[in-house]
């Protein structure tokens, strides 16, 4: 999913969670969870990825282009969040169990909407080990999906995301990589 949709999403869940319940540490954790859960993207580019410009959207373009080369994403893992969901159990913090629902929320988010651009298991991705035992390379994990296109400017790119190239062929409809669709 686009940054951007992410932030409509958790910025309507945090919405709904405001009204309901009025707890506003179970809304600072569903917006930790649900939206800046994305800073490890941004570790990655400067400690990983060893990228120097700060530009934001430079570092935008260089993901939605699939130009990665490394995924570690400390926070994008089932295991990160069986631990934190436990000790949300244990302690009832309302920030915690935010925190765990915003991340739930945006991992089931990048499941639907990421898979698109990868023939490899997406779902097998999130898994901290399983990336851990690939050596955190992208291309062994997520494989050479389609070329992407992105939206010409910051705005237009972090609300739309990248999209299949039109120029990809169909394939077979049994087949479970991405393809385009007429």
């Amino acid at each position: 999913m686009s940054p951007g949709g992410h932030l409509v999403t958790t910025a309507a869940v945090c919405t709904a969670a405001a009204v309901t319940t009025g707890s506003w540490p179970l809304v600072a954790g569903l917006a930790a969870g649900g939206f800046w859960i994305d800073v490890d993207h941004a570790v990655d580019y400067v400690a990983v990825e060893r990228r120097r410009d700060l530009r934001p959207a430079a570092f935008l373009r260089y993901y939605l282009e699939g130009r990665v080369r490394r995924t570690v994403l400390v926070l994008h893992s089932y295991e990160l969040f069986a631990i934190l969901l436990a000790l949300a159990w244990t302690t009832g913090s309302p920030w915690l169990l935010g925190g765990v629902g915003g991340g739930l929320m945006h991992l089931a988010l990048d499941l639907a909407f990421n898979g698109e651009f990868t023939p490899r298991s997406i779902v097998r991705f999130y898994s901290f080990a399983y990336r851990a035992r690939h050596g955190f390379d992208a291309a062994r994990l997520l494989g050479s999906g389609p070329p992407r296109e992105v939206a010409a400017g910051f705005w237009r790119a972090f609300l739309g995301g990248a999209q299949v190239e039109s120029a990809v062929l169909d394939s077979p409809g049994d087949h479970a990589s991405a393809r385009r669709r007429g």
